[in-house]
């Protein structure tokens, strides 16, 4: 009996919009078509891919000479026994008819996907040498009085894509800025409202969750750009990455936060959620140092922290470092010109099944190619 992954890049979107019948733009389309590959790297051995064209999974086993023990698939194969997804929302429910998906509590987990979530989860992890302070504000008022009490804050929608629904803050609000508010109360409940943190590094800490047992499944050390849309992962060992935030922060304050949540998840969760979440945090500069802030953000559904988290720890030689790239091309045939320069300049080196060094596409590459993931060691 077989697992069918599906890439579904719009998943966040489509939570916002709560609708069984959401479109996603033709945009976020063009990125699940590119990216569909792109659970061939995750996925249990024998599970199928639901791919977009059949041969791109034939392109990925005939460029990278790594053993892909996957299949790639049109449709829903007879023999599959569950499904997963990127991330679960109405639109998904509606388009699989249900099948195979009695298990997932939809509205719950559209609940705990909003980030009222980690409103309600930061105060539990308030421990010595953290920082962090989130509201959830439902009112214009609201939102007018808590800009006063700081030079500058962060406006969240509860439910929008990666960078999207945020907006600075540092005077009050002006007509257009309350006409979002407004519409964004109105819509989804509330906006949450933070004081601005002088970043310094974007990590998170993964875990897997099943049957109300929550396991830590490593850490993500990423770049994001100023709008906060995610641009690339540290692929490194997870002892490396905690020597790099132990450059700023203790190990302990780190072991002390990985405690908590694996003792808070299963509270929050209650059993409504299976499968991979990250909890997105910052390494910050104070007054008095460095501190952490612990919950930025939940993501409630695969992520591509986890990707590269398990990428490296199945492909990778542990003692190598490198990078875990998604990258957008404008104009067609540019991806294919990148691909080629970077096979030529930085040749894949296999040993024993790990990669040693070098440039691989994760995803199929051709004239037509907007969105590619890449790896760079």
């Amino acid at each position: 009996m077989k697992k069918l992954y599906l890439f579904n890049p719009e998943n966040d979107m489509a939570l916002a919009s709560g609708s069984p019948y959401y479109m996603a733009p033709a945009s976020a389309k063009k990125m699940a078509a590119d990216l569909a590959t792109l659970p061939a790297w995750y996925a249990d051995a024998g599970s199928a891919v639901w791919v977009s064209d059949e041969r791109q999974v034939s392109w990925l086993r005939e460029e990278c000479r790594l053993p892909l023990a996957i299949d790639g698939v049109l449709d829903i194969p007879e023999i599959c026994d569950e499904i997963i997804p990127w991330g679960w929302n109405p639109a998904l429910l509606h388009r699989l008819g249900n099948c195979f998906t009695g298990k997932i509590k939809m509205e719950c987990v559209r609940s705990l996907s909003s980030r009222k979530s980690a409103v309600d989860l930061l105060p539990k992890l308030r421990v010595k040498g953290t920082v962090g302070e989130s509201y959830w504000l439902t009112s214009v008022a609201d939102v007018c009085q808590f800009v006063m009490q700081y030079d500058k804050i962060l406006l969240k929608a509860p439910w929008s894509g990666s960078g999207k629904g945020i907006q600075p803050l540092s005077r009050q609000p002006d007509d257009n800025l309350k006409g979002w508010m407004k519409r964004i109360i109105s819509s989804q409940g509330g906006v949450v409202g933070e004081p601005f943190y002088q970043k310094v590094k974007d990590f998170a800490m993964e875990f897997y969750v099943s049957d109300r047992s929550v396991s830590f499944a490593g850490y993500s050390l990423f770049e994001a750009d100023a709008r906060g849309i995610y641009k690339e992962n540290r692929l490194a060992s997870d002892d490396v990455i905690e020597k790099e935030l132990a450059g700023y922060v203790s190990l302990s304050l780190l072991h002390e936060l990985q405690k908590k949540l694996l003792q808070e998840l299963p509270r929050l969760l209650q059993d409504n959620y299976q499968g991979y979440l990250g909890v997105d945090m910052m390494v910050v500069r104070t007054s008095e140092g460095y501190a952490v802030h612990p919950c930025v953000e939940i993501n409630l559904r695969m992520n591509m922290g986890v990707v590269s988290r398990l990428f490296f720890d199945r492909y990778v030689c542990g003692e190598m470092e490198g990078r875990y790239v998604i990258e957008y091309y404008a104009n067609k045939g540019k991806a294919c010109l990148f691909h080629e320069e970077m096979k030529a300049r930085y040749p894949l080196v296999v040993e024993n099944g790990r990669i040693r060094s070098g440039y691989l596409s994760l995803t199929p590459v051709s004239e037509d190619t907007n969105y590619q993931i890449y790896i760079l060691l």
